[in-house]
């Protein structure tokens, strides 16, 4: 959906550049619309019409709809064949082409180039882009692109966390005009800004504009929209009008045919009726949630394998073109040759076809045999992984009907512990790295788990991670995940206590010559006694640490400070 929504948005605007334009070629501008039509049905027979294009526009010579083809030749290459490489070309190419003849037209492609790394999650390079395209849009008055680059600008200072900024990008961009699902889109980011800001309530002011039904089609909100309100209902503690919601977002859940969209919508429903005490319910919806999360992934995967498929047998056709064309070449090269060496060229010509048939072959069964046995190590992978998320729900239901606090807590920590490895297995299946993981994405990953999961009761808790990329093997990362998992629950358990005012956890994972550091740093209470050996906890440290061969101390300094040196570990190429 956040794919779909962002290229709307530069459909929409193209589509409003096209209708603006002098017809002095009605053809192309048609054939263009065209194109651009199939591109958001994310149809190879844009193709064609970009092909068209190209020959209409050569013949015209016109620098603008030479631009204007580029750039859709690079949406669709970019939104169709997610060959981004290719598109940024194009889209570089057509850049080049407006700043040599003078063409106002470099911000719609700068506008582009920035949706393309957005889309991409290179945020950085988005930002540059959006940021060029700004004061051009604000010099030439196009509001309506302003509007939106400050919208996607916004959205991605939000997922960065710089929650000031997004916030005044949003609220600027809702000066501009725009449609009434773009605003309802603008609306609903800033809702769940406020959610990822923990001010529920202001969250709900935002919202309650996006419950709001276009004038012009009706249409109500999506299920991300009804996901962000129940969410701000659940942290807000407000249940105000919550049984027209639920039952409106249950509707919209049963006619919904995304499956990612489904698995958010009751994810978020889950968490309202475990927040209400309606434990029934939300153990019922979280099922269904693993199942639909299941069904995604499965979908996911035969997609993926599909994909490689194509992949692979287009890649097939394309070396036998080129190898026929070779061939023919070469023919034309040994007619011209003296006759007396035809027969010894032709047998080498023989013996050369019969010698790349043989490695061909090889090379055939080869590729094959390592197909298989990737789907085969991601199915395992996936079977692990639902293994393991089996045994965590099954600890959960436990744990919810435990009346012995401490039994309660201590498979709660069971469970964390089984998760630390679905989180590993889940990675390893859903990527096309099979045999490793990457330490900066794991660790990451883990931390914001374990803290989303267990800080309620410890308010304005900060965690600061600086976690150096590496990819490590499943024996290495699955001990120094579980390290991590203890340090950050034994933190949030026991580090601090209410007259804590700003808490603060900081994770520091390094390499530092021919070993790697991990430091957890908290500023809490510290220890008042020994470090008491006996505790599982700690015991299960010592004993993870000597298969990485770590070094640990402990060191209580306005806090707790954990350090261990691992000098065991086996990187991934």
């Amino acid at each position: 959906m956040y794919k779909k929504i962002i290229f709307s948005i530069c459909l929409f605007y193209i589509h409003i550049v096209f209708s603006q334009e002098v017809a002095t070629n009605k053809k192309i501008e048609e054939t263009l619309k065209k194109a651009f039509e199939y591109i958001d049905k994310d149809n190879d027979s844009a193709y064609i019409f970009i092909e068209q294009a190209k020959k209409i526009s050569a013949k015209i010579k016109d620098p603008l709809y030479q631009v204007k083809v580029l750039e859709t030749e690079g949406n669709y290459y970019g939104f169709v064949k997610n060959d981004y490489n290719k598109a940024t070309n194009l889209y570089l190419k057509a850049v080049q082409i407006c700043e040599k003849n003078k063409l106002n037209y470099t911000k719609n492609l700068y506008h582009s180039l920035g949706v393309l790394f957005h889309l991409t999650d290179n945020y950085e390079k988005a930002k540059i882009y959006y940021t060029r395209a700004i004061p051009l849009e604000r010099k030439e008055k196009d509001s309506v692109l302003l509007a939106r680059s400050l919208a996607n600008l916004a959205s991605i200072n939000s997922t960065q966390e710089n929650f000031k900024k997004a916030e005044e990008l949003f609220l600027e961009s809702l000066k501009y005009p725009s449609s009434f699902e773009i605003k309802r889109t603008t609306y609903a980011n800033l809702g769940n800004l406020k959610i990822r800001e923990k001010k529920f309530n202001e969250a709900l002011v935002y919202l309650k504009k996006v419950t709001v039904k276009n004038p012009e089609t009706g249409d109500g909100p999506d299920e991300i929209d009804y996901s962000y309100l129940l969410d701000a209902k659940t942290g807000a503690r407000n249940f105000d009008g919550i049984d027209t919601i639920v039952s409106n977002a249950i509707k919209l859940y049963k006619s919904s045919s995304d499956l990612r969209d489904k698995s958010i919508l009751l994810r978020s429903l889950g968490n309202l009726y475990q927040a209400m005490g309606n434990y029934e319910k939300a153990t019922s919806a979280k099922d269904e949630y693993i199942v639909i999360y299941d069904s995604l992934k499965a979908k996911q995967r035969d997609e993926v394998v599909y994909e490689m498929e194509t992949k692979y047998q287009t890649q097939k056709k394309e070396e036998e073109i080129a190898k026929q064309e070779k061939e023919k070449q070469r023919l034309q090269l040994f007619f011209i040759v003296a006759c007396l060496t035809i027969a010894l060229l032709a047998f080498l010509v023989y013996q050369n076809l019969r010698q790349k048939n043989r490695l061909k072959k090889q090379k055939t069964l080869l590729e094959t045999a390592v197909d298989e046995k990737n789907i085969l190590l991601k199915e395992t992978h996936h079977r692990v992984k639902n293994s393991f998320q089996i045994v965590s729900s099954l600890l959960y239901l436990q744990s919810e009907n435990m009346k012995d606090k401490e039994a309660a807590l201590a498979v709660k920590e069971a469970q964390n512990r089984v998760k630390s490895m679905v989180l590993i297995h889940q990675k390893l299946y859903s990527k096309d790295q099979l045999i490793g993981i990457d330490s900066k994405e794991y660790i990451e990953d883990l931390v914001n788990d374990i803290i989303e999961n267990q800080t309620d009761t410890i308010p304005n808790l900060t965690t600061t991670l600086s976690v150096e990329s590496t990819v490590f093997s499943i024996d290495s990362i699955t001990p120094l995940g579980l390290i991590i998992n203890e340090l950050i629950t034994n933190c949030i358990k026991h580090a601090f206590p209410s007259s804590i005012e700003n808490p603060k956890i900081e994770l520091d994972f390094y390499k530092q010559g021919e070993m790697y550091v991990l430091k957890v740093i908290d500023n809490g209470i510290g220890f008042s006694n020994a470090i008491s050996e006996n505790s599982f906890g700690i015991k299960l440290i010592h004993a993870l640490a000597k298969k990485l061969k770590g070094k640990i101390s402990f060191e209580t300094n306005n806090g707790t400070h954990f350090v261990m040196e691992i000098h065991k570990f086996e990187q991934m190429n």
